[in-house]
This record gives C-alpha cells, sequence and structure tokens, in this order.
C-alpha cells in the first residue's frame, strides 16, 4: 500500500494555517458534542436502569448530536488526507500522475462540499419556515441542519486548498511526498 501523499505536519502558508486551525477548532466542536452524548447516554442508561425514567429524547439528541459531529470532523479529516484513498491502479504510477489524480479527488470533495453546504443552508431554511420540530422534544429541525452547513463550507474550502496543494506538487514531489510551502522538505 501506498505512504499517504498528504500532510505529515500541519501547512506552514497562511492559507493553509488558517484552514487548518478552523478545521482543528470545529472538529474539536464535534469531539465535545461526541463527549455531551457520551454523559447524556450515561445519565439516560443510569435513570432508566435505577429509576425506571430515561431522558426523553434521548435518541433524538443522540441523531442529532452524530450528525452535527460528523459534519464537523470531515474538514480536518480532509486537511489530514485521512479520508480512504484506493490506489490498486496508481500504486506504481508515476508521482505526478498520483498526485494529478489526488488534485482531482480533493477537487471533487471540495465540490461536493460546497453543494452541501448551499443544500444544507437552503433546506435550514426551508425548515425553519415549515416549523419543523423533532417528535419527543419539539427540537426545531432546522438548528442542527444549520450548523452543519458551515462545516460542510469548510470542508469544500479544505478540498478546494488540498487539491491546489496536490496540483502543486505535481512537479515537484518526486518521491510521492508532498512538499508543503516553508517546509523543509
Amino acid at each position: 500500500m501506498a505512504e499517504p501523499l498528504f500532510l505529515k505536519r500541519a501547512p506552514t502558508d497562511p492559507v493553509g494555517r488558517i484552514l487548518y486551525g478552523t478545521s482543528r477548532l470545529v472538529a474539536l466542536a464535534g469531539g465535545l458534542v461526541l463527549v455531551a452524548m457520551t454523559v447524556m447516554t450515561l445519565v439516560s442508561i443510569a435513570g432508566r436502569a435505577l429509576f425506571s425514567t430515561p431522558l426523553p429524547g434521548d435518541y433524538e439528541l443522540v441523531q442529532v448530536g452524530s450528525a452535527i459531529a460528523v459534519a464537523a470532523f470531515l474538514p480536518l479529516t480532509q486537511m489530514r488526507g485521512g479520508h480512504v484513498i484506493v490506489d490498486f491502479f496508481t500504486v506504481n504510477a508515476r508521482p505526478a500522475l498520483r498526485a494529478g489524480f489526488d488534485a482531482l479527488g480533493a477537487a471533487l470533495v471540495g465540490l461536493c462540499g460546497g453543494v452541501f453546504a448551499w443544500r444544507l443552508a437552503v433546506g435550514a431554511i426551508s425548515l425553519k419556515e415549515a416549523n419543523d420540530q423533532t417528535t419527543i422534544l419539539g427540537l426545531p429541525t432546522w438548528i442542527p441542519v444549520a450548523a452543519m452547513a458551515p462545516c460542510f463550507a469548510l470542508l469544500a474550502a479544505a478540498g478546494i486548498y488540498t487539491a491546489w496543494r496536490h496540483w502543486s506538487a505535481r512537479d515537484g514531489g518526486g518521491d510521492g511526498t508532498l512538499a508543503l510551502p516553508g517546509s523543509d522538505r
């Protein structure tokens, strides 16, 4: 299996630093959502076992929190090159060709992230206008949908950035690794 092409460490160029730092903050927020869901689940299980009264709407909150957390993790995963890469056909290809394919894949991630952000924003507005709510808690569904839109917008920016970095590496990285601007590689 080929070694990952992208970031062994954080980018050093200004755009990369901003995207990487923002992606880390968003991922940390997603982690806090997961911790809150874990605590809420433990309280609900303990309440069910000890007092026969689970937290109402715990399934709704886990569903909403999971969606937000996953969306929050995607930009950092893209920035760190952590998405699954199937390189069966390109493992023995020239580094420039692999970098070109990686640039295309990252650009497609950026495009899909942008489309998802746009549609989530439109969907949030539509859900708010329809006054859509969850069944048990009556939580307005537009709120978690709106919370995911910026995560996908950040994923779009990370995809475009990483596509640009992979495209730039076509000429330079003879060993298949991506030289970051300002790095010693």
